[in-house]
């Protein structure tokens, strides 16, 4: 009696582990049913791309993958994603899935997503847009894998401005993508935060890669040749994002950026002189070192304040100026003339130089606010120039007068008030959310 006894509650017990097992199972499963979305493939055949690949878009729902065949596709009308989080449109290899807006009628961008969570765009080529290429506006988690967008008629002022936009976004990476013929800049990164540029490859733009009004993030690993100026961070005023700050830009290759500005008159790049490697204009807390920049027929590294530019602004929380700036152990080589003359820039720099090229460019204008005592830049807002080779160097000073005349006359090679040294930048966070990204 006592044996079946035992055995009777052995046997209610192994039936309870069970079932609370199996309840713990299906609390598990249900549980990852909720957080992750079930991947649903959407295999495009070559015949269907055209007609259906925009109605997929407007129906797509959470988790599901887009995969597009290999071949030429055109469209006449732009094609939007909105909202819908999770979504993972990819090609076949930048140079087998082309999509081409030549005969585009309706839109003013390629590709434009909005407001959509954890993005994912790979292995394809967008083509001849009336506008941008692909833009990304308001998303979360963005990645923008082996890309190609271009314009096939060559260096035209109605192409699109901008070839990779990503801009209001929060967590952005691009890598291995590829850009060229953008009548503005073939990679712009907007008004985003946590963001990493890499291992892409920029030319026959304006403007190569265009950092502007961000905060946090990292360049590296990129090429940009060939462009009317090669990388451009900037901050600009009277946009949502002000006072784009806290970026590192090393390993980069900027050479040979000397092709025509080919951009529309009105916008800022259009007074970019061929022949600009790299421009740091009115950004704050920047690490730039490790980067080779060569070749260049203007100047190799200019840093200037957004007075320099004349252009007025109205918001008065903007900050016009540049401030802790570490700029170290590039190598600035080959910089020489004569000028190109054929932009507003170009112009002055012609006649401040007579013509002939300059390594590294200050206009001198700095905050009042900044300067101590001793009439140096106080600490947190110095900008700092070492172990950069042998370079030739000016500082317009023109603060003291903008016109041509005066800056000739004020204008000095004095590097070694700029000879100091600035703790690293913590970037920490820019690519913490791509282990957590679904």
């Amino acid at each position: 009696m006592i044996q079946k006894t035992t055995f009777s509650i052995f046997c209610l017990c192994v039936c309870f582990l069970f079932n609370a097992c199996q309840q713990a199972t299906e609390n598990s499963s249900t549980t990852s049913n909720t957080k992750e979305p079930v991947k649903n493939v959407l295999k495009l055949t070559p015949e269907s791309v055209q007609d259906q690949l925009q109605a997929i878009l407007i129906k797509a729902k959470d988790g599901d993958i887009i995969q597009l065949p290999a071949g030429t596709f055109s469209f006449k009308r732009a094609l939007s994603l909105n909202d819908t989080p999770n979504i993972h449109i990819k090609g076949q290899g930048k140079d087998k899935t082309i999509l081409s807006f030549k005969d585009q009628i309706e839109g003013a961008e390629g590709l434009i997503i909005k407001g959509a969570k954890n993005i994912k765009l790979e292995d394809f080529t967008v083509q001849d847009t009336k506008g941008d290429a692909i833009k990304i506006q308001g998303c979360e988690n963005v990645t923008m894998r082996g890309l190609n967008v271009t314009w096939t008629g060559g260096k035209l002022s109605t192409n699109g401005a901008y070839g990779l936009y990503p801009v209001t976004c929060t967590n952005v990476l691009m890598e291995k993508c590829e850009a060229s013929y953008a009548m503005d800049a073939g990679i712009y990164v907007g008004q985003s935060n946590n963001v990493i540029v890499r291992n892409c490859y920029a030319h026959n733009n304006v403007a190569g890669i265009e950092i502007e009004n961000s905060i946090n993030g990292e360049v590296y690993n990129n090429k940009m040749e060939n462009n009317t100026g090669g990388l451009l961070i900037f901050d600009m005023p009277d946009l949502p994002q002000l006072n784009g700050s806290n970026f590192k830009i090393y390993d980069n290759i900027v050479e040979n950026n000397n092709e025509p500005n080919f951009s529309a008159e009105g916008i800022v790049v259009n007074i970019l002189p061929p022949g600009t490697g790299m421009l740091l204009m009115a950004f704050r807390d920047l690490e730039v070192y490790n980067n080779t920049i060569k070749g260049h027929k203007s100047f190799g590294m200019g840093i200037t304040s957004w007075l320099f530019t004349q252009r007025p602004f109205k918001n008065k929380n903007f900050d016009p100026f540049c401030s802790n700036l570490n700029i170290y152990d590039n190598k600035i080589l080959d910089t020489k003339g004569p000028m190109d003359n054929t932009t507003d820039f170009g112009k002055l720099f012609t006649a401040l130089f007579k013509g002939e090229a300059i390594d590294v460019v200050t206009d001198g204008i700095f905050n009042p606010a900044h300067f101590g005592k001793d009439g140096q830049l106080i600490d947190g807002k110095k900008v700092c120039l070492r172990n950069n080779g042998e370079v030739k160097f000016a500082n317009l000073n023109a603060g003291k007068g903008g016109k041509p005349e005066q800056m000739i006359k004020n204008m000095d090679d004095n590097m070694s008030i700029f000879d100091c040294t600035i703790q690293p930048l913590d970037t920490k966070g820019h690519d913490s959310w791509l282990t957590m990204a679904k």
